[in-house]
């Protein structure tokens, strides 16, 4: 742990970027939200800033060294990105790159790695994507030559049993070289060459037995010592994907969603973010994040959702989607961009701004987007997988923070008159549960986005399932600290009957678990993770009248209230509020 904090310490200290990095931490806690078209552009605008003038695009941009040279391999696979964007700019940029990449290319059809002028197979299938869609683009024989020669060459060094080796990385094996796979089926395609098709069909057919019974793929990672990033993970998706959709070859999909049902499941039920690295078990052993493997998440989750209809995978989408756009920066020169890592100082891309993640940030919102999904149902949906992975938030009986709540509602509410109650993000209804016994006259129904029953519907804070001026009271209990509070109260009011009360419970921010809730959260110690794209938003009293006022409604008592016998420490301070709609 020391030697870690003297590396980020070290590295800190020979920023020649302070902008940028102060841009990138900010990120880390920066929730601000966009319509995807947006966020799209403002990624797409990243890529041409970064365009060298060679005409490629600068592999990273470094805290430390500025603007890198131009990288071979991800240029490359930028291309098709910016052409289906269908503007001038970007058009003329990814003809640009594709000028530059027939330059380049060495006699023997081949592309060498950025920092050595040896022939590379992954670089070499990662530019055929764009030679690929450049041909299709323009029609022009030159691209159609460099098509053939590349692929030519990737058949030349294929080994006998459908893997790449000698011209691998490391001289090693990869199972994610079903990227390779798919862009030399798709040069077969344009060409009508059935023999590049054949030896795209013999690397998948080698990518599947390296499939084990838990569904990991060996040869995942860039070494055998290391644990693979969600990266080269994801990328063997990609691959089996593209392949699967030109052949819809059921065994292919089946090993996709014997592998990719694994990480939905670790999404949703373990990892909210899904993490940096994962062992051949599937275990998480870096809790940082690859931002580059969750956008290639974001788009194999959207595509998966599509052909299977399965309402997890499209949840996953949703959450990640969330995830990535509140951490994509927003100002200086980096706007637009992504940290390598979350944190920016972690394994993966320490201190850079790597342009791949550009790329498939924006093929996969494009997908995502034809979900129409709303910002607010996207937050919905992470508090909601939050709270689902959190035990001791929502449990079958009170809590003493409830008893309060409840101990509270009795004196601010006569027992004799008949009225109709909502509780809004109710949990299981144990209050309402409680407070039918002791008000025998009302009607008490409670709305939550998880949970159901007889007097429970389900449903949001945001479009609760009621008509207008349906209740006389609207209870919640610390649940607008979830939401965004502007829209919730707007609903609140919506449903309230004219001269209806709202009864809140809510935590105090100046109090000593107010001070530390920070700390606890960047250690892992909250129901929310250290970089979660949302937090907890705790008001004080001034904030509390001000968002009532501004709703429509009058405050009639703000109280504060503990139902623990630490009164000396306050270290855990709740108020009560009641307003009245007018």
């Amino acid at each position: 742990m020391k030697q870690k904090l003297y590396k980020v310490y070290g590295l800190m200290l020979s920023m020649k970027y302070p902008l940028e990095l102060f841009s990138s931490v900010k990120s880390i806690f920066n929730d601000n939200l966009y319509e995807n078209e947006k966020h799209v552009l403002l990624a797409a605008d990243w890529l041409i800033y970064m365009q060298n003038s060679d005409g490629g695009y600068s592999r990273k941009f470094s805290f430390i060294s500025g603007r890198d040279a131009s990288y071979i391999e991800t240029t490359g696979y930028i291309i098709p990105t910016l052409l289906k964007l269908e503007d001038e700019k970007y058009i003329h940029s990814a003809l640009k790159a594709g000028e530059w990449l027939l330059k380049i290319q060495n006699p023997n059809g081949s592309f060498s790695e950025i920092d050595n002028d040896q022939p590379f197979v992954f670089d070499t299938g990662q530019v055929l994507f764009g030679l690929n869609a450049l041909y299709e683009f323009t029609n022009d024989e030159k691209y159609k030559n460099a098509i053939e020669k590349a692929s030519n060459w990737l058949m030349e060094v294929q080994e006998d049993d459908g893997s790449w080796e000698m011209y691998a990385y490391n001289k090693q094996k990869h199972s994610y070289y079903s990227r390779v796979a798919s862009a030399l089926y798709k040069s077969g395609t344009l060409l009508e060459n059935k023999i590049f098709k054949e030896g795209a069909l013999k690397n998948i057919e080698w990518v599947l037995l390296q499939q084990q019974e838990n569904g990991y793929f060996k040869y995942a990672s860039f070494t055998k010592e290391v644990p693979a990033y969600l990266h080269t993970l994801i990328y063997i998706l990609e691959g089996l994907l593209d392949i699967y959709e030109y052949t819809q070859d059921e065994k292919i999909l089946d090993a996709i969603l014997n592998n990719a049902s694994n990480f939905k499941n670790i999404n949703l039920s373990k990892d909210l973010i899904l993490c940096s690295q994962y062992d051949e078990n599937l275990n998480c052993v870096n809790s940082e994040r690859c931002m580059t493997g969750l956008s290639q998440w974001l788009g194999v989750a959207s595509r998966l959702y599509e052909i299977t209809k399965d309402e997890e995978y499209k949840k996953c989408a949703i959450n990640t989607a969330f995830y990535l756009k509140t951490k994509q920066i927003k100002s200086s020169s980096m706007k637009g961009g992504f940290s390598a890592s979350m944190p920016f100082w972690g394994r993966y891309g320490s201190f850079d701004f790597v342009n791949w993640t550009n790329k498939f940030f924006i093929d996969a919102l494009v997908e995502y987007s034809k979900f129409s999904i709303t910002t607010l149902q996207e937050q919905e949906s992470y508090v909601g997988s939050a709270f689902a992975m959190t035990s001791s938030v929502v449990t079958d009986t009170l809590s003493y923070m409830d008893r309060a709540y409840i101990k509270a509602f009795e004196k601010r509410f006569d027992k004799n008159k008949s009225l109709k109650v909502l509780d809004i993000g109710c949990g299981k209804g144990v209050i309402i549960n409680e407070l039918q016994k002791k008000y025998p006259k009302y009607e008490f129904v409670g709305v939550d986005p998880t949970f159901q029953n007889d007097n429970i519907k389900k449903g949001s804070i945001y479009e609760i399932p009621f008509e207008d001026k349906s209740f006389d009271v609207v209870m919640s209990f610390e649940v607008l600290q979830h939401t965004y509070i502007q829209e919730a109260l707007g609903e609140i009011y919506r449903v309230l009957k004219v001269d209806g009360r709202v009864a809140i419970g809510e935590r105090n921010p100046l109090s000593i678990l107010g001070f530390l809730k920070p700390f606890y959260e960047l250690i892992g110690r909250w129901m929310y993770p250290f970089d979660s794209a949302f937090r907890e938003k705790w008001y004080s009293v001034k904030q509390w009248k001000y968002q009532m006022k501004i709703f429509g409604f009058d405050v009639e008592d703000i109280k504060f209230i503990d139902n623990r016998n630490d009164r000396i420490l306050k270290t855990n301070r709740y108020f009560f509020i009641v307003g009245e709609k007018v």
